[in-house]
């Protein structure tokens, strides 16, 4: 944990200590993009060693701290200390926005994002207007950036109320998917499921999960699988 891993061309991610949200414990994760340009691009930023930050300040300037989910967009604070020059983006602010203090954000994630993550990060704006999550296709490593939209819980010893809060909301591994209550915010249906489709056309072979494993082998499958409910 807390390790810089390469997962392809330009892509890293590290994984994070375990955090609480409504009392429910979630495992974290944090992506990491080197861009064209040199610089860094760092989404859903969590608590690191300082020989991690070392490594990632070595892949050039961190220039960009991004929360591509509501329920992230607290974690930016930490990280916008240590780099206060680095643009701050978010997902739409709604209620269901977790946020620690005002934060100075150079802007919101909508339908277009700047021009210098492009070529290597497309996106697609998932949800409805309640609740907006951005997924990101890393091109260069043909790997999907997901948040909260999928997830996938394996069961927790000692927590049975949390297992079977997973269980009921569909999350639970070893298929896990999109729980019950975030399929209520995918409004109206037919923008969700064209945007779904739009995701699901991308060429990606992998899967980057912030509460769930990482999927390497049929990955377009997996996603399919879990937006079954909206797209079948």
């Amino acid at each position: 944990m807390g390790m810089l891993t390469p997962l392809g061309e330009g892509l890293f991610v590290v994984d994070g200590p375990a955090t609480r949200d409504m009392g429910m414990p979630f495992t974290t994760r944090m992506s990491v993009v080197r861009l064209r340009d040199g610089s860094v691009w760092v989404s859903s930023p969590v608590p690191v060693p300082y020989e991690t930050l070392t490594e990632v300040t070595s892949l050039g300037p961190v220039r960009y701290l991004v929360s591509p989910t509501p329920r992230h967009l607290w974690r930016l604070a930490r990280w916008h200390l240590l780099f206060p020059d680095a643009e701050l983006w978010s997902s739409p602010i709604t209620p269901f926005t977790l946020k620690r203090g005002d934060l100075p954000l150079a802007g919101v994630l909508g339908p277009a994002v700047p021009g210098s993550w492009t070529p290597e990060l497309d996106h697609v704006v998932l949800g409805g207007p309640v609740l907006q999550e951005s997924a990101f296709l890393h091109a260069p490593s043909r790997t999907l950036l997901l948040e909260d939209v999928i997830q996938v819980h394996h069961p927790l010893p000692g927590h049975p109320i949390s297992n079977a809060v997973f269980r009921l909301g569909g999350v639970m591994a070893p298929d896990g998917g999109v729980s019950r209550d975030i399929r209520l915010t995918f409004r109206p249906r037919t923008t969700a499921r064209e945007s779904v489709l739009r995701m699901l056309d991308w060429p990606f072979d992998a899967v980057v999960l912030a509460h769930g494993p990482i999927i390497t082998e049929h990955a377009k499958d997996f996603v399919a699988r879990a937006f079954h409910w909206l797209i079948d």
